[in-house]
């Protein structure tokens, strides 16, 4: 749906990302249900939302001309397709960021690694109990600082609190593969806080993993 709408407005930007085999800079947030209820079919909902967020301007700006130009879109469920209509587009306020935040996932965040097993390496899917998923974590999210802003950040990066984890099952490219709803408190540069916030924590962000929402930050 995303690299549809895109098009919808800027079909070269939409390309160029598609094309990308490096990473891929948005994320968004699963789908927010307001005044939900049960109904026959299961739950029902009155409105919903949904974040998106992205370091790069002209994907936010194209992505939203893309709604704006054709306000309906579909997304796959376990009883078929389900419509929506786009009502309206809000640009949030930008937020500051100081050398500490408390964050919350508004989608689960996916970290993995490769482990020995057996005399061959295996792809692991990472828990926040374990070192190495904060180890990964941090790599990601500078790794993709550099490459998107051709620089290094000032690399410090340190996850002080978790609250909240829920984990959680979700199927990536046709594999049950496992994640974590939870809350962070992050002690790091503002530059680094600023672009996890901007462009998700994490893998597979352009999926719609990582996404997040600041609580508060403090200096």
């Amino acid at each position: 749906m995303l690299y549809f709408k895109l098009a919808d407005a800027d079909v070269t930007l939409a390309n160029e990302t598609h094309a990308n085999q490096g990473f891929k800079f948005y994320t968004f947030s699963n789908l927010i249900l307001m005044n939900r209820f049960r109904s026959e079919s299961g739950l029902g909902f009155e409105k919903a939302y949904f974040i998106l967020s992205s370091p790069d301007d002209r994907f936010i700006k194209g992505f939203a001309e893309g709604l704006l130009n054709k306000p309906e879109f579909y997304l796959d469920g376990a009883r078929g397709k389900a419509g929506f209509v786009i009502e309206r587009i809000e640009i949030l306020e930008e937020p500051s960021f100081n050398d500490e935040c408390r964050f919350k996932t508004l989608s689960p965040i996916y970290v993995k690694t490769m482990r020995k097993e057996n005399e061959c390496l295996k792809e692991v899917d990472l828990y926040p109990t374990e070192p190495k998923f904060y180890e990964n974590l941090h790599k990601n999210l500078a790794d993709r600082f550099r490459e998107f802003y051709g620089s290094t950040p000032v690399d410090r990066f340190d996850v002080i609190e978790t609250a909240g984890i829920k984990p959680k099952r979700s199927r990536i490219a046709g594999s049950c593969r496992r994640c974590s709803l939870m809350s962070l408190r992050i002690q790091a540069s503002p530059e680094l806080l600023k672009f996890a916030y901007d462009a998700g924590l994490g893998e597979k962000n352009a999926m719609g993993f990582g996404c997040m929402d600041l609580i508060n930050g403090s200096g």
